[in-house]
């Protein structure tokens, strides 16, 4: 919750108004999300066949928000930040809806019957709320009122955001080290997978839209960035599945380790990322 409050110092309700600046791109970015993701997950579950754990990691990741992270790549890149920021803030606020009803088709397509379980909607929707938009809401409230102390403050909240990014996935990979020992090959070619195939939806949306450079990377870095948080609480809170969390701490890694460099190649000579088409 610490993180998610965090992220809400970044926000603004002028990210959440300037919609209106990119109604194309907001909605085709927010709703491709919704929509794509899930479907590439389930095409990677039915191709590779991994074990309940690793998909059930998959499916949160591709049910979960964007993530603040999106917005770092876009700062690596020279891309439109501002774009990402709306697209993060929107796609939060849109998932006390979306993340519970597509986790729940999807662990019920995909995993109920070999798992033998189902996920309850209502607990998902629950966790949405209190894990995400509340936290986040309260950091927003903390900025509109104390704007001087937020801005201060800044650098030590951002270094206290990586710090606590760190820590979880330390956490995370330590008390799943089996986990992941047993299905490295499989969780990492699904990682890799994803965020590629994640990453060419969003570029593909932003040509169809003849969106300049910056605005294509804003969208690319958007749809692989998912909130490693929510699916944190999901699958310990609601399906008491810890084993769920080394895919999502290691997806995490190898989408870093992807979209940082590719970031950083596409950034331009100038600081302009508004000019040409990517």
């Amino acid at each position: 919750m610490m993180a998610m409050t965090i992220v809400g110092l970044e926000l603004t309700v002028d990210d959440l108004a300037r919609v209106l600046h990119y109604p194309a791109e907001v909605a085709a970015g927010v709703l491709g999300q919704i929509l794509a993701l899930p479907l590439i997950a389930a095409a990677l579950i039915l191709v590779l066949r991994p074990e309940p754990a690793v998909a059930g990691g998959l499916i949160l990741a591709a049910a979960a928000p964007q993530a603040m992270t999106s917005n770092y790549y876009c700062l690596l890149g020279r891309a439109n930040v501002a774009l990402s920021v709306t697209l993060t803030a929107v796609s939060s606020v849109v998932a006390l809806a979306s993340t519970p009803l597509v986790s729940d088709l999807a662990f019920g397509m995909l995993l109920e019957r070999d798992a033998g379980f189902a996920l309850p909607a209502g607990k998902v929707m629950q966790q949405v709320l209190t894990g995400l938009l509340l936290p986040v809401g309260a950091g927003m409230l903390v900025r509109h009122r104390a704007p001087g102390f937020v801005e201060r403050n800044r650098v030590r909240f951002q270094r206290l955001t990586a710090v606590t990014i760190a820590a979880m996935l330390v956490i995370i990979l330590v008390d799943q080290a089996d986990t992941v020992r047993r299905n490295l090959a499989s969780i990492v070619s699904a990682a890799l997978l994803f965020t590629v195939g994640a990453a060419a939806v969003g570029l593909g949306i932003a040509r169809a839209l003849s969106r300049p450079r910056g605005d294509a990377l804003a969208l690319l870095a958007a749809f692989p960035s998912r909130s490693l948080s929510i699916a944190t609480l999901i699958a310990v809170n609601v399906l008491g599945r810890l084993d769920f969390l080394a895919f999502a701490a290691t997806f995490f890694l190898v989408q870093a380790a992807l979209l940082v460099p590719a970031m950083l190649l596409a950034r331009p000579g100038s600081a302009d990322s508004g000019g040409t088409s990517l």
